[in-house]
């Protein structure tokens, strides 16, 4: 699928210590971006200029010149960048080791995460670093961390005053190539104030199981608290896209570190993408319709649960491999403002695979070609990369819909950056 060959552009692991740089630079050594967007569906000329009407022009998309988001390259890069394509700012890092799990691969947890209006960054030595706009670089926080056979996942509150780290231990080869795993797994769990030594929370032997998924990985931390997974797929052996936190989304206790409470249930319809607010977008389980085809509702809940909006879409004719399997709708996305969805694969008068964007009112839409969304800058433009080689970072406006624009080089967004 292309969520995992995007994801397998971005294996590349080197080495560095530390050090910003800022101004104008590429954010990738990539030819720099267009001036004008790029057009990926648009008129073809015609043989007879003089005597055929001329095309009318197709909108330009209305975007902040001062929209900058945070980006993920190479596994050891952080910048901060505009949709120019260029960087504010960028610095290097040791990047997090991969543990040796055996028969699966292990699902190392994100390593860089926005907050307060900077980057913060985890390395290979348990050390939580920022990265502001203007480029400086400040050591925030550090775990105990050997980098041997263990994953580090971490989450900053919003103003940037607390942490929380997870650090979980693996024995080697965990899961044999036949049998269940015998080992046990053991998890710490510190809090941390920027500038201040971290304090462990608590310690746990992690029950031993078939699968042992039985652990907390911290995802990130919105206006309403910390988020975790808890189970956490955190090795497996590939597979289709899933949602973005590779387990089941809960609440975190601030001050314990402890689960409070699993984020809906995901057994009705399962939680996708959520918002600073809480506010969360799920999918339940396809239908068959009056017509033989499958419908699928997706679903936009406030952070208590309660129910926002909701839409019914048609689901693609045929499967992505079998032409005799339906498949589900994937990679929805909420905007910042609960006003819209963006997805794949529904079919709404476009091609299967196409992605769409369903507004609260009920509009639907078709984005332009080429393009799979993977998330959104604000309340009116789609962040994504290209859906063929060498997959470039690109962003959609609703203003303009059919305009893709490549930003000229491709990494893993982390998020808006508000200075």
């Amino acid at each position: 699928m292309r969520r995992l060959a995007i994801v397998l552009l971005l294996m590349a692991v080197a080495c560095g210590r530390p050090q910003a740089q800022t101004g104008t630079s590429p954010v990738a050594e990539t030819p720099s971006p267009s001036a004008t967007a790029t057009v990926v569906a648009s008129p073809s000329p015609s043989a007879s200029p003089i005597t055929s009407p001329k095309p009318s022009p197709l909108p330009q998309p209305s975007t902040s010149k001062s929209l900058l988001f945070a980006v993920l390259e190479a596994k050891n890069t952080v910048a901060i960048a505009g949709l120019d394509g260029y960087a504010r700012a960028k610095t290097t890092f040791i990047p997090m080791p991969v543990p040796d799990v055996g028969c699966m691969g292990a699902n190392v947890p994100q390593s860089a995460e926005v907050a307060a209006g900077k980057v913060y960054f985890a390395d290979g030595a348990g050390v939580v670093r920022s990265l502001a706009v203007n480029g400086q670089v400040t050591r925030v926080a550090s775990f105990p961390f050997s980098g041997h056979q263990q994953m580090l996942s971490f989450a900053v509150s919003p103003d940037g005053s607390r942490l929380l780290a997870a650090v979980l231990t693996v024995p080697v080869k965990f899961f044999p190539c036949g049998g269940a795993p015998k080992q046990p797994l053991t998890l710490d769990v510190y809090s941390a104030r920027p500038g201040a030594p971290s304090t462990l929370l608590y310690h746990e032997n992690v029950p031993n199981t078939s699968t042992g998924l039985s652990v907390l990985k911290l995802v990130g931390w919105d206006n309403v608290g910390p988020l975790g997974t808890y189970p956490t797929d955190w090795a497996d052996q590939g597979g289709g896209p899933r949602p973005w936190f590779f387990g089941i989304p809960v609440r975190v206790d601030a001050s314990t570190g402890k689960v409070i409470r699993q984020v809906g249930d995901q057994n009705s319809c399962l939680v996708w993408d959520m918002v600073f607010t809480g506010a969360s977008v799920c999918v339940q389980d396809r239908l068959l319709n009056a017509s033989g085809t499958y419908d699928q509702i997706l679903k936009v809940r406030r952070m208590d649960g309660a129910e926002l909006w909701h839409f019914t879409v048609s689901l693609g004719p045929l499967g992505l491999d079998d032409p005799n399997f339906e498949n589900d709708v994937i990679s929805p996305f909420l905007a910042p403002d609960e006003q819209h969805v963006v997805l794949c694969c529904a079919v709404v008068g476009g091609n299967y695979g196409d992605d769409t964007v369903v507004a609260r009112d009920g509009g639907q839409v078709i984005l332009g070609t080429n393009f799979y969304a993977e998330g959104w800058l604000d309340s009116t433009t789609v962040i994504g990369s290209a859906s063929s080689p060498p997959y470039l970072l690109s962003y959609v406006s609703l203003s303009a819909p059919n305009r893709v624009v490549s930003m000229g080089f491709s990494g893993q967004v982390l998020g808006t950056v508000r200075p």
